[in-house]
């Protein structure tokens, strides 16, 4: 039996430890069964508390769930687990469990953006990047969202996408110019015509 131990931190105004423990189970020479357990950030437990979520967690990834308080357990075959992993990782990033439900097929993918680290850890300047990535009533956010079509969230320190490898490096490069101070006209012509070719 094997264990290994992630930390990761997100904050919202607040500081908060994500603790995941890898049980790696050998049944037989050929049938890995992980057993990760992921602890849920207090503001989306609601998220997970909700049955009918877990439950389509559990039937569309074929995986075992189980939430005891903040730590949500995930029980799974290697490539299982790990779909399933990214959905949660979705949901506790911000996004609905309808657009993380996407993760469960193999051409989308799951990106997290730091910017904590982006901006050098300055509180600050964080909070002014994710208001030029939102901005007023949420217009930028849609309008990167529209053009890129990837799914955006921004949650706490974190700005994380879900979409296709094309969409998402769209979206990437978008925020990634929003964030060297480039104006939004020149951020969304970049996005019009980078559409124009994936369309």
């Amino acid at each position: 039996m094997l264990f290994q131990g992630v930390k990761r931190r997100f904050t919202n105004g607040k500081y908060f430890k994500l603790f995941a423990l890898i049980v790696v189970q050998i049944l037989s020479p050929t049938e890995l069964v992980l057993v990760k357990m992921v602890q849920v950030p207090r503001e989306r437990l609601n998220a997970f508390k909700d049955k009918k979520v877990l439950k389509d967690i559990e039937e569309r990834g074929d995986v075992r769930l189980k939430l005891n308080e903040q730590v949500l357990e995930i029980e799974g075959e290697g490539d299982k687990e790990f779909f399933a992993e990214q959905v949660v990782k979705a949901i506790c990033l911000g996004f609905d469990a309808r657009k993380a439900f996407k993760l469960f097929k193999e051409d989308f993918y799951l990106e997290i953006i730091d910017l904590e680290l982006a901006c050098r850890r300055s509180a600050k300047a964080v909070e002014r990047a994710k208001s030029r990535i939102i901005g007023s009533e949420g217009k930028c956010k849609r309008i990167l969202q529209e053009l890129s079509d990837a799914d955006i969230s921004v949650w706490g320190d974190k700005v994380a996408l879900i979409g296709r490898y094309e969409e998402i490096q769209d979206a990437r490069e978008a925020i990634t110019r929003l964030l060297e101070g480039a104006q939004h006209s020149s951020v969304y012509k970049f996005l019009e015509g980078r559409k124009r070719m994936r369309d």
